[in-house]
């Protein structure tokens, strides 16, 4: 008995069974135990129940609002393809659609022609880029000029880069890393620093929730109509990420020296990681535990209303009975 307490006290998982059990048993029991000894056993027991289970499905339908508490699997990317160079054959539908590398616009020809035209523009590149600033690529390129991403999105063929200051671009380019590192895309010591993410593209979902391409740009009237539509669209068209990424070159670092920054290889390929959204269900467990609390406590209060209405039944029985007994004659 010793062992077994001492066990009891070092291991959490038994203990955070027992505790829980315990605190049902006397929050639960003690209000039952009231009910029971002021309306009977049996109505105490029903009406236990249906407090109990409507406070469940109370707190279910937070947790489904929410997604919060006892929930699903979170929403997450699925890698769907490699591809080494989008010149080769693509496997996937969606991503024929992308244009290769060659075919889209060079990133400095494309903000130096923008910028040519739009002197405005360049001095406050300037002043926020730097003197000098190159854009390497059409990330660059869209992030340092938000209006040149209305010229690009139509020549992606459907797809839709995404600039620097999008959280997306960071979360997809996340876990492409995983499937770069597990299929050896740069060799057997393929590692995050040996290779530079380009460009995230985007193609799908609802159009309609896409941000702002320059901010203030949509008015408040736009707004409510982009949610409302949004709303009336219950399902999910399938959302696909192709994250573009080019090995760095190879760089002897001298003992003892900072390693200098990486720069790409430009005779290496580009390699496009495909992955698809997977929406995930966080909130199915939620639903499914609140409409399961929902038709248990439908259920305990349609029986306590029968057993009342039995009650009046009887009740107004039991009264005119008593109305028509004879009186007694002294």
């Amino acid at each position: 008995m010793i062992h077994f307490l001492a066990a009891i006290q070092f291991d959490p998982n038994i203990r955070g069974i027992l505790v829980v059990l315990t605190g049902v048993v006397v929050l639960v029991g003690s209000v039952y135990l009231l009910l029971a000894t002021n309306v009977g056993v049996r109505q105490g027991f029903l009406i236990a129940m249906a407090g109990l289970f409507g406070w469940m499905a109370s707190m279910g339908a937070v947790w489904w609002v929410y997604g919060i508490g006892l929930r699903g699997r979170d929403p997450s990317w699925i890698v769907k393809e490699v591809n080494y160079s989008r010149a080769d054959e693509v496997v996937t539908e969606s991503l024929r659609s992308l244009p290769p590398n060659d075919d889209l616009p060079d990133p400095e020809t494309f903000l130096a022609d923008y910028l040519a035209k739009n002197p405005a523009k360049a001095e406050k590149i300037a002043a926020t880029e730097g003197e000098g600033f190159r854009a390497e690529t059409l990330t660059e390129a869209v992030t340092a000029a938000p209006t040149l991403k209305k010229q690009l999105d139509p020549k992606l063929g459907g797809w839709r880069i995404l600039p620097e200051s999008d959280s997306r671009r960071g979360d997809a380019a996340a876990n492409a890393e995983t499937a770069i590192i597990a299929d050896k895309v740069f060799g057997e010591a393929t590692a995050s620093g040996m290779y530079t993410v380009k460009d995230v593209f985007f193609y799908g979902g609802k159009i309609d929730s896409e941000p702002e391409t320059i901010p203030g740009e949509r008015n408040i009237f736009d707004k409510a109509w982009r949610r409302v539509k949004t709303i009336f669209e219950p399902k999910n068209p399938a959302l696909y990420a192709a994250v573009t990424v080019q090995k760095n070159l190879t760089q002897v670092v001298a003992p003892g020296e900072a390693p200098p920054p990486a720069q790409v290889d430009p005779k290496a390929d580009t390699v496009t990681i495909l992955l698809l959204r997977d929406l995930g269900t966080r909130r199915l467990i939620p639903a499914l535990f609140t409409v399961f609390s929902t038709i248990i406590f439908a259920v305990l209060v349609w029986m306590l209303h029968n057993r009342d209405k039995e009650a009046m039944r009887r009740r107004a029985e039991w009264a005119d009975n008593k109305s028509r007994a004879p009186a007694k004659v002294g």
